[in-house]
């Protein structure tokens, strides 16, 4: 190769773009499911001192503390041994999520420490119960406080989902791949690949900054 030449990834350009979809499919869905897990694990450790907390905290630390391609192999090649046959894709959106879950426990564990205890004496004043208090009072503050974490998990996980590319899915990196492998032109699509990542991940900082001053006009 004399030098670089970017003409074969451009006419390929639209097939690339096509995997940024894909790209946020996988982390939304993983994201989202790891949250509403993340929200058992936090109420947990919360509610409780005894077996699940620490049950809750062994799932956040196991997790944390081990490779997330790790937990995403084991997912891929467990499942079918036990016999519940997924698809590649399912088991990135599925390993992907146990791990977003760990992370987010923490984040939202955090967050609901920080309740002012003033708040807890209005929702019984009010009358709400436990689970009302955590709807409308708990999650809702630790949720506002801990927005700028959230956000930039769900940004790491936007560049963790390339990972989905080593089992076959068509993500952008593994579109990226798809390219790189019928025009040998691998440096060249995967500069251009990384400048989708930035652009992608510069957009996401944009909509989450003006999604949070809403959030504060509206409080």
């Amino acid at each position: 190769m004399t030098g670089l030449d970017f003409h074969p990834v451009f006419t390929r350009l639209l097939f690339l773009l096509g995997g940024v979809g894909v790209t946020v499919l996988i982390a939304g869905l993983a994201f989202v499911f790891g949250l509403l897990l993340a929200v058992g694990l936090a109420v947990l450790r919360f509610e409780n001192q005894g077996t699940w907390r620490r049950l809750s905290r062994s799932y956040s630390t196991a997790l944390t503390n081990t490779p997330q391609l790790s937990q995403i192999f084991a997912v891929f090649y467990c499942l079918p041994l036990m016999g519940v046959m997924v698809s590649p894709f399912l088991s990135v959106v599925i390993g992907m999520t146990l791990n977003a879950a760990a992370y987010l426990a923490d984040i939202l564990g955090a967050g609901m420490a920080r309740v002012p205890a003033v708040y807890h004496e209005v929702a019984l004043t009010l009358g709400l119960n436990r689970r009302q208090t955590y709807l409308r009072v708990i999650l809702p503050y630790a949720g506002r406080t801990m927005f700028p974490a959230l956000a930039n998990h769900f940004q790491i996980m936007i560049l963790g989902s390339a990972m989905a590319s080593i089992f076959g899915v068509e993500d952008l990196t593994g579109r990226a791949y798809d390219i790189g492998s019928t025009t040998f032109r691998v440096l060249e699509v995967m500069l251009v690949t990384g400048g989708l990542y930035a652009l992608l991940s510069f957009a996401l900082t944009g909509v989450f900054s003006l999604f949070r001053r809403t959030m504060e006009r509206m409080v």
